[in-house]
């Protein structure tokens, strides 16, 4: 289930042939079949349908639900960076802005959810400066060296021409390299200087495995959906219920024609007519649902919204039990996503440097906030009554509308040393 592609060695032509192979075989199909559950577009699996017989297919979004779920707990409220120097603050805020990161974090947040990677690329261009963006998991991969705690070699991103050639890009810390595939060998062009001192194309992983967030339950979800699908066609099937009739053997189509204007059936002595239909158990059918329910939810960590009990204890343990589960799944998400993350804020670091305005982003601490519905008075009321015994700093890191607890300590240092000048 990993997701680096290993490489013994340099990183040689023959080496990347087989990286890319590997990519194309094993990494690619499993990324494209979770991208399809996300987006409803799974195999439901009845088997071959009986001709005549109503064949549903349907496909209820599980896979959708947790990811958003989890993506929207995890980063609905983007991680916050401290800086030490002031100016290292305002730049940073001013290349969050320009590049929207939270906006982009959200998006390598949800590829994470999804297949268990996400990438982003940071480059310069001449006229519009830096840039940076999402780049499609499904054609994108790292590597790294079998030896045990080695730093990542590279990555590589993939992409198709007009004319149909496969061709991408090797990124390395030192240089970046083009790459041609013919299908079975990649042929390497001359290196390219690489600017940012960093790698361009990041990584970022779910989780120490790189699974998805619902990538254990799509056996269950898969059930579901056949449930579903054989519910809906046994309904329709009694809906096409026959007629009976009994001791009625010389009936014509006339009779029956007749029958069905006048909503009279005349029967013969001792003959009866009913209606043949399939008999539903119901409640089975509810409790087998509820049952395929709880099991997604559940062992994928995710709360169940709709369910009416879920806020109807709104003390604080309570919802922390409730949502223990995800709480873990977040705990996880945030240890692999912080490495991706300085790996970004490097690359931004060494864009800054070649453009004249230095910033050591990535030696920064990161902050991340959970997003849940908060009781804000109570929360603030509860920082300062710990004034006494906490830092400002301490309390303003714990503000969620605070994104930057430095920048916040310095205004308020300002404002103190304006108003004691005014006084005097």
């Amino acid at each position: 289930m990993r997701q680096d592609i290993i490489c013994a060695g340099p990183l040689t032509e023959d080496a990347l042939s087989r990286a890319l192979a590997d990519f194309l075989r094993r990494l690619r199909p499993r990324r494209q079949r979770l991208f399809d559950y996300y987006r409803g577009e799974q195999p439901v699996p009845k088997g071959e349908a009986v001709r005549g017989r109503p064949n549903n297919l349907l496909r209820v979004p599980f896979p959708r639900y947790i990811t958003e779920v989890h993506t929207g707990y995890f980063l609905g409220l983007p991680p916050a960076l401290s800086l030490d120097r002031p100016e290292d603050g305002k730049r940073f805020a001013a290349v969050s802005q320009a590049l929207e990161l939270p906006h982009l974090l959200f998006d390598l947040g949800r590829d994470m959810s999804v297949c268990g990677a996400g990438f982003a690329l940071v480059w310069l261009e001449r006229e519009a400066g830096l840039r940076a963006c999402r780049c499609d998991p499904l054609s994108c991969f790292a590597l790294r060296d079998a030896a045990a705690g080695s730093p990542l070699l590279g990555a590589v991103r993939l992409f198709r021409e007009e004319n149909g050639e496969a061709r991408g890009t090797l990124y390395q810390k030192e240089a970046s390299r083009p790459l041609e595939w013919d299908g079975s060998r990649v042929r390497l062009g001359p290196p390219e200087p690489n600017p940012l001192g960093a790698l361009a194309l990041v990584p970022f992983a779910n989780n120490c495995e790189g699974a998805g967030d619902f990538e254990m339950v799509t056996g269950l979800v898969d059930a579901y959906n056949l449930l579903l699908s054989g519910a809906m066609d046994d309904m329709q099937s009694v809906a096409n219920a026959f007629l009976a009739l009994y001791g009625m053997q010389g009936a014509t189509q006339g009779d029956i024609d007749e029958a069905n204007r006048t909503r009279v059936l005349s029967l013969a002595e001792g003959g009866r007519a009913e209606f043949v239909v399939k008999r539903l158990n119901h409640e089975a059918l509810a409790q087998l649902e509820g049952n395929l329910r709880r099991s997604i939810l559940q062992l994928s960590m995710t709360p169940d919204l709709s369910d009416e009990h879920f806020a109807a204890n709104a003390s604080g343990v309570a919802m922390e039990y409730k949502l223990w589960g995800i709480e873990q799944v977040r705990s996880a998400k945030e240890r692999s996503f912080s490495e991706g993350l300085r790996g970004l804020l490097a690359a931004l670091s060494g864009a800054l440097a070649v453009l004249g305005t230095p910033a050591d982003l990535a030696a920064g601490r990161l902050a991340f906030y959970k997003n849940l519905p908060r009781n804000y008075p109570e929360l603030a009321q509860t920082l300062l009554s710990l004034s006494p015994v906490l830092s400002s700093r301490t309390i303003l890191e714990n503000l969620p509308w605070v994104a930057d607890p430095e920048e916040e300590l310095r205004r308020r240092a300002a404002e103190q040393k304006t108003e004691r000048t005014e006084t005097t």
